[in-house]
């Protein structure tokens, strides 16, 4: 388990109930009741978040039925996490915690901040890229599609479809990482420099894959 998570570049850091009573030692049951308690104090800090948990309670084996109810599983941003835990009491393991829980906020926001640059970069090079092929290549309706496609399959060695079905994504940008976002990055910048010079497609794909 780990001690945060986040959904996505636009959205901040977070940890669970279920994360503060695994590592606090502290029940779960507690947890939610001081949640609860002191929601519109924790709610200074922005929205309390929920994610719903389906428990199934099958009480009777023979039925081929079964009852589901669900739970809320509580989500705390930084602050709120750090307000909650001061309701705690402080025993060895609950300041062990809170000391692994300021580090794990620390390099989770270090990543983040890393991957938003890496995207910044990345969609600049997307930017200069559509406005090289544009210019040059005005007649050309699949120009953009096919250098697109090359710079992934210089990046990652698969097209963005392929990208996509092996990861499991919805945008083949999710499945990269820091460094092939950077690869993807400069692939875009050669193939803007070497269209710029004139080269036609085959010229740049060799060009491109020359130093692989």
């Amino acid at each position: 388990m780990e001690l945060v998570y986040y959904k996505g570049l636009k959205e901040e850091p977070y940890t669970t109930a279920e994360v503060i009573a695994e590592f606090s030692g502290v029940d779960l049951d507690s947890i939610n009741r001081l949640t609860r308690t002191h929601k519109e104090r924790l709610e200074k800090f922005g929205k309390l978040k929920y994610s719903l948990k389906v428990l199934e309670d099958k009480t009777d084996f023979k039925s081929v039925l079964s009852k589901q109810r669900s739970s809320k599983v509580w989500k705390y941003n930084e602050r709120q996490a750090t307000v909650l835990i001061t309701y705690l009491r402080n025993t060895p393991k609950v300041l062990d915690f809170k000391d692994s829980l300021v580090n794990a906020f620390y390099s989770m926001k270090q990543e983040l901040g890393q991957a938003k640059l890496s995207r910044e970069l990345n969609k600049r090079a997307n930017i200069d890229l559509a406005d090289t092929i544009k210019a040059e290549l005005p007649n050309d309706p699949h120009a953009y599609s096919n250098y697109h496609q090359l710079a992934y399959k210089y990046a990652t060695g698969m097209t963005p479809k392929q990208l996509k079905k092996a990861k499991g994504v919805n945008k083949p940008e999710e499945a990269l990482d820091n460094s092939q976002k950077e690869r993807l990055e400069r692939a875009k910048q050669h193939i803007a420099l070497y269209l710029l010079d004139g080269n036609d497609y085959q010229d740049i794909k060799a060009k491109l894959f020359a130093d692989i």
